[in-house]
């Protein structure tokens, strides 16, 4: 399976410590130029895990030119439209990118789906309430009611 991916799940994934699992779901992980870009543009731990695994291959940067759709980022226009041309899931977390791929019958995943799929084949184990904990504490804003929805019951 090929899959675009877009700024905010790449850091979230790369701040659990997850993104090297991503190669268990997916045989093509790719990233616009603008999000490369835009992750390159911070000087952390996750950009310098990002730019490892796109020197070694493992993640492709790939340009396009795509129409700027309004109140969308540039990477995530940029992620729609490649995985439309690619045939491919696109891996978005805000609600109006989604609603936008959906609409040009590209198929969605989330942050939160992909951490589903990583536990469902066993390449991560978690507590879904210490991965909430986790999650916030890295910035990602979700209700909590959806997130044990998608992950799992809160004990």
């Amino acid at each position: 399976m090929k899959a675009i991916f877009n700024t905010s799940p790449l850091i979230s994934l790369g701040k659990l410590g997850y993104l090297d699992k991503i190669f268990g779901i997916f045989s093509d992980v790719i990233i616009p130029k603008a999000v490369y870009e835009e992750v390159m543009g911070k000087n952390d731990e996750v950009s310098k895990k990002i730019r490892e695994l796109v020197k070694t291959g493992k993640i492709k940067v790939l340009e396009v030119n795509a129409e700027n759709i309004p109140g969308l980022h540039r990477g995530e226009i940029e992620a729609i439209v490649l995985a439309k041309i690619n045939n491919c899931w696109v891996v978005l977390d805000d609600l109006k990118a989604r609603k936008v791929a959906r609409g040009e019958n590209v198929k969605v995943i989330g942050t939160l789906g992909i951490l589903r799929l990583l536990k469902d084949l066993g390449l991560v184990e978690f507590e879904p309430k210490e991965l909430f904990k986790e999650l916030t504490k890295v910035g990602f804003r979700i209700k909590k009611e959806l997130f044990f929805e998608i992950l799992g019951e809160q004990s």
